[in-house]
């Protein structure tokens, strides 16, 4: 599946793979001012790169190597253009197999061929804006927002996904998701650009929402974790219901997953 919707300057592309008609994890791909932000999953190559034929595109920019972020930069290569991803994403591309996935991202995003990009510059220039290229790891370490000043506009990638977002992958860290939070939110962007959600408005009330919400879960999780209850009891009293995704991917994502990262990977001193 893929469909597309222009927002102002901005044309968002929509895809997915579908299995009974239903779309299993949507994920989006922007296309702004010459530039072609993330290209989306391999599942949808035959749609995606048929589409690609029609956009006068002179640069591909990734937020990070994920299978659902580079799974068409095959076809980027094949017309001759340029891609580019932060260095630590590098040798994901040359050898996807390093993402270790597991079967349910095979399923639902597919495994991507191997490509080549060149590293990231701090700025991107388009036909006629510039990007910031903001640093923002927690999703992956090499996880980048591209910010356009004019308009206030955040290609956020994955770093926001929504405002109550309680799942997490077991390679995730909850603190610097939250660091990357406050750092873009300094920005006081106007407009997000989501891998997940598409076109999000009102850009920074979100994200503030969303940093009090981990804030607030945070400060539960700790005060239980310090009461002496272990991951398991903490997840099952802090979130009741089991989603979807998380039985399907055998707890490889899921609340349990940002219940430890909150306990593992907070540093000393780290207040929130």
């Amino acid at each position: 599946m893929l469909k597309t919707k222009v927002f102002r300057e901005v044309l968002a592309i929509k895809m997915g793979r579908t299995i009974f008609g239903k779309l299993l994890y949507p994920v989006h791909a922007f296309y702004f001012d010459g530039v072609l932000i993330d290209t989306g999953c391999w599942h949808c190559r035959f749609e995606f790169s048929s589409f690609l034929k029609e956009l006068n595109i002179d640069k591909v920019i990734l937020t990070h190597a994920h299978e659902d972020h580079f799974g068409n930069v095959w076809a980027a290569e094949k017309w001759q253009i340029p891609v580019y991803v932060e260095e630590k994403g590098l040798p994901f591309l040359q050898e996807p197999r390093r993402l270790k996935m597991e079967l349910y991202r095979k399923i639902t995003w597919g495994e991507p061929a191997k490509a080549k990009a060149l590293p990231l510059p701090q700025l991107v220039e388009t036909q006629h804006f510039t990007l910031e290229v903001i640093k923002t790891p927690g999703h992956s370490p090499d996880h980048v927002c591209f910010y356009e000043p004019e308009n206030g506009y955040l290609f956020s990638g994955d770093l926001y996904l929504g405002e109550r977002q309680n799942l997490l992958m077991y390679t995730e860290n909850f603190w610097e998701i939250r660091n990357s939070l406050k750092k873009v939110l300094a920005l006081n962007p106007k407009i997000l650009f989501c891998g997940l959600n598409g076109y999000v408005p009102g850009a920074s009330e979100k994200l503030r929402a969303k940093l009090n919400y981990w804030d607030d879960l945070a400060g539960k999780v700790l005060d239980l974790a310090d009461r002496g209850f272990s991951l398991k009891e903490i997840n099952q009293l802090m979130f009741k219901k089991k989603h979807f995704i998380s039985i399907v991917s055998g707890g490889s994502f899921s609340s349990l997953n940002l219940v430890r990262s909150i306990i593992r990977d907070r540093k000393d001193g780290e207040e929130i």
